[in-house]
């Protein structure tokens, strides 16, 4: 799962380390904070955000099955890259979606 956790925003059961999931895990903290941003200014709504979240959480399980072998490779890091570009885009049309 994930939330704010001791000034690092996401758990993830990986450190960033030196196979690029830095980079990566940078990614997934701004866009848990755009989430419940989206949330304290009313640009969604909390089923919207529940439904981010959600996208969020999987890409996080996903991240930890990949991980399995101890990193990620160019490969892996690529598809967690066009899912956490999916979700961005996920979640500037929920904001800008009318109610």
């Amino acid at each position: 799962m994930f939330g704010p956790l001791n000034g690092c925003t996401v758990a993830t059961g990986h450190p960033p380390g030196r196979d690029g999931y830095g980079e990566i895990h940078s990614r997934i903290n701004i866009e848990y904070e755009r989430i419940e941003r989206g949330i304290e200014r009313g640009s969604l709504t909390r089923i919207e955000a529940r439904g981010l979240k959600q996208e969020l959480n999987h890409i996080l399980n996903k991240i930890d099955r990949m991980k399995r072998d101890g990193y990620l490779d160019p490969r892996e890091r690529e598809i967690i890259n066009r899912d956490l570009d999916r979700l961005d885009r996920e979640i500037t049309l929920e904001k800008r979606r009318p109610y």
